[in-house]
């Protein structure tokens, strides 16, 4: 029986088809340090394995596809953006434990987009209150008219 992975949490933020293309698409990675976050990602035992790492100059947490170019290799996902190393690591605690494991993938992309869900939230709650305040902008505006 052949494993299926799990539908993914959230689609990628970006796809380049190689680290080179990567790379020269934002000029701030070629500089960057890189935390690496496992070697060994993969949807089931005998799937493609994949490498997580964060850059920090521009906050993003990429997967690559490891292998050959002919089997997909190379491939580059940018799965979420985290601004701070200390965020990265609250969200993906317990990452060691995961990593190689046959099914780990989808763990990396679920906690992934717990970044994407927080930054909609953040839009959210934004808005509201810009609308919120534009309401009473308005009231305000409308009293100041009355009283003159």
């Amino acid at each position: 029986m052949r494993f299926e992975p799990a539908p993914r949490s959230d689609p990628p933020l970006a796809r380049y088809p190689s680290l080179a293309a990567f790379y020269a698409a934002d000029p701030r990675r070629l500089d960057s340090r890189e935390k690496d976050v496992g070697l060994w990602w993969r949807d089931g035992a005998e799937d493609p394995l994949h490498r997580a790492a964060w850059v920090s100059d521009t906050g993003e947490l990429y997967l690559v596809r490891l292998g050959p170019g002919s089997a997909g290799g190379g491939a580059v996902e940018v799965l979420a953006v985290v601004a701070h190393h200390e965020r990265l690591e609250r969200v993906l605690e317990g990452w060691r434990d995961h990593c190689g494991e046959p099914r780990s993938l989808p763990w990396l992309r679920e906690r992934a987009a717990r970044f994407s869900q927080r930054a909609k939230a953040t839009s959210v709650r934004l808005a509201a209150t810009a609308a919120g305040a534009g309401a009473t902008l308005l009231a305000a505006g409308s009293l100041v008219a009355e009283i003159a």
